[in-house]
């Protein structure tokens, strides 16, 4: 942009022109790139077209020759005569196939077929199917561009060709195109874009021309008009005020310029005038505020005295001598402030005497109090002591109870089992005295057997004695049997009395059992009932042990409060002697002032200092005009 501001408008119209060329070039040279790229995209999609179509017969005889129909030499040279026969292109352009050796299966070209090109160069000596075969071997699309002849012995023109593969029969299928047409066509594209810019851009030079002509003229008028008038020369004339576009609008603004420099040399006169007369009040304004200065000045010295006795600590004063009128008021502000100065310092040492006299009687009550509070504080930490042992035995209680309580539980449960174990006793004791009944029918059984095992050996005894010599033997054996008789029944005798005595017992030992298991059932109530109350004296004994535990901490807060009080009391009574000081202190620094009112007395200036200059140290520091006064 600086650049473009360092060239005059003629040649900014000139760039604009060359940009326009360029443009026209540009636009032309973009056409032109995508029609050849239009055209080529239609090359490729005829190529691979034919390709997918020549693939497609030979898969086609690929699945005959799977299904049987044809054997595989069959089928490939029936696909072979198929693809060489296709014809596209005004009959200029053909098919052809390769293994992939590149060995020629099919070409118009029948001295190729057999042969292997893959290493045969184009006439320019480019050797393209090496890349070829490899991409159509790897599936990839790729074309490939050389120079080939249309028929044999012809001249070489530019091609472009493409395989694609039949994996089945390790083919190569491919075709391609001249493209020596598409420059032809590029050509015919240009001189029609050629045709319809050229006429436009010259059009487009002569306007441009035209209006740089006329515009630069009236920049030049306006220019030249615009010097005159910087210059002075108010009458120069301004051209095109007459157009409505960016020129005139030019125009009218260096109209309206020139009206303000003729407006401005008006004013300049009328500031002359007003400059004069300002001149004049001002010297007026001097010589009032020269006035007014020295009335400023009685004013500080009349207020220099009064603030120079004041800071000696005397109220009794006043500023009788008058001032100005303007600043009368000033004064009767000044008495008026030391007469409430006065009134508020008697009132001051008054409140002070009755501080002081209320802090000692605070001081005492004070030292009183902290006493008190000390007593309490002790009195109540002995509480708390005493409390804290009671608590401890209460506790103490509440556990030996809680071990009570678990001892007689123990006790009722043994005491349950043992009611239990006698009642199985007495059952026990019962079937022994059924069984020793059933014993003793045993025994009279056995002696009753006994009686008559002895009546039968006497009777063989008897019958042996008849017999004579021959039952002898017999004989003794009875004798034997009725001696095993007799022996058996006294056996069975003497333990039948053993079962009756046995017996007897064993009645007695039920009865004994039966009282036992009474009396353990009794107990057992007993304990229940004493196994209840020790459970209320510990409960009892565990809720006094917890309300103590609670008065406990309660003290404790109780005490904790109690020593803060003292700490407060103490601080207390430090306050109240501080106060004491302070009031001390205080009536000390309202001595130093003179409350006693003196009639006629009137301030004067500090001695030592010129009159007009006392406290003017402290006066022009903070020193601002007084309303009215004139600075020049």
């Amino acid at each position: 942009m600086s650049f473009l501001r360092r060239l005059s408008i003629t040649w900014q119209f000139n760039l604009l022109s060359a940009f326009a060329l360029l443009l026209m070039v540009s636009g032309t040279a973009v056409s032109l790139h995508q029609s050849y790229n239009a055209e080529m995209a239609e090359k490729k999609f005829q190529i691979r077209s034919m390709d997918e179509a020549a693939a497609s017969i030979a898969e086609y005889y690929v699945g005959l020759a799977k299904a049987g129909s044809m054997t595989t030499p069959e089928a490939q040279k029936a696909a072979l005569a198929a693809i060489g026969a296709i014809r596209y292109g005004n009959n200029t352009n053909y098919l052809f196939v390769y293994n992939t050796e590149g060995v020629a299966l099919q070409h118009p070209f029948k001295k190729l077929i057999g042969k292997n090109l893959m290493n045969v160069p184009d006439a320019k000596g480019k050797l393209f199917n090496p890349e070829m075969f490899r991409q159509a071997i790897e599936g990839h699309v790729y074309f490939a561009h050389y120079v080939w002849p249309r028929t044999a012995g012809a001249t070489p023109e530019p091609k472009m060709s493409s395989l694609l593969l039949v994996p089945e029969w390790h083919w190569v299928v491919g075709t391609g195109v001249y493209i020596d047409d598409v420059d032809s066509m590029m050509l015919a594209h240009l001189l029609t874009l050629s045709a319809i810019f050229l006429p436009l851009l010259g059009l487009y030079l002569i306007a441009v021309f035209a209006a740089r002509r006329q515009i630069s003229g009236l920049l030049t008028g306006l220019s030249q008009a615009m010097k005159r008038i910087s210059a002075g020369d108010l009458n120069a004339p301004i051209p095109a005020t007459d157009r409505h576009d960016e020129l005139g609008i030019m125009a009218t603004s260096l109209t309206s310029f020139k009206a303000d420099a003729i407006e401005k040399r008006k004013l300049e006169a009328d500031a002359e005038t007003i400059r004069r007369q300002a001149e004049e009040t001002h010297r007026l304004a001097e010589a009032e505020a020269a006035r007014r200065a020295e009335e400023q000045s009685a004013v500080i010295v009349g207020l220099g005295g009064g603030l120079s006795r004041l800071a000696a600590g005397d109220l009794s004063q006043s500023l009788d001598t008058k001032f100005a009128a303007e600043y009368e008021s000033l004064r009767a502000d000044f008495n008026a402030a030391l007469k409430q100065l006065r009134a508020t310092m008697a009132a001051v040492g008054e409140s002070v005497g009755n501080v002081r006299a209320g802090t000692a009687e605070m001081m005492e009550a004070a030292d009183d109090l902290s006493r008190r509070t000390e007593h309490q504080a002790a009195a109540l930490e002995e509480t708390v002591a005493a409390l804290d042992g009671v608590t401890r035995t209460v506790k103490e209680t509440a556990e030996d109870a809680e071990r009570v309580l678990r001892v007689v539980g123990q006790a009722h449960d043994k005491a349950s089992q043992s009611g239990t174990v006698m009642r199985n006793a007495v059952e026990a004791m019962t079937e022994i005295e059924a069984s020793s009944g059933q014993i003793g029918n045993i025994i009279g059984v056995i002696d009753e057997i006994a009686f008559q095992t002895n009546l039968l050996a006497l009777n063989a005894g008897v019958e042996a004695a008849r017999a004579g010599e021959a039952g002898r033997g017999f004989a003794v054996v009875a004798t034997e049997v009725r001696a095993l008789a007799q022996r058996s029944a006294e056996a069975a005798k003497e333990i039948k009395t053993l079962i009756s005595t046995s017996g007897a017992q064993v009645e007695t030992g039920v009865r004994l059992v039966g009282e036992t298991g009474t009396a353990l059932a009794e107990i057992v109530t007993q304990v229940a009932e004493l196994n209840q109350m020790v459970k209320k004296i510990s409960s009892s004994a565990t809720q006094q042990s917890m309300g103590l535990a609670e008065v406990n901490a309660a003290m404790g807060q109780m005490d904790q409060v109690t020593q803060q009080n003292a700490a407060m009391v103490e601080e207390s009574t430090a306050a109240c002697h501080a106060l004491a000081e302070n009031a001390g202190q205080l009536d000390q620094l309202i001595a130093q002032f003179n409350i006693t009112a003196a009639p006629g007395k009137t301030a004067q200036p500090a001695k030592g200092k010129p009159e007009g200059q006392a406290h003017a140290k402290i006066l022009t520091g903070n020193f601002r005009p007084l309303p009215g006064a004139v600075t020049g």
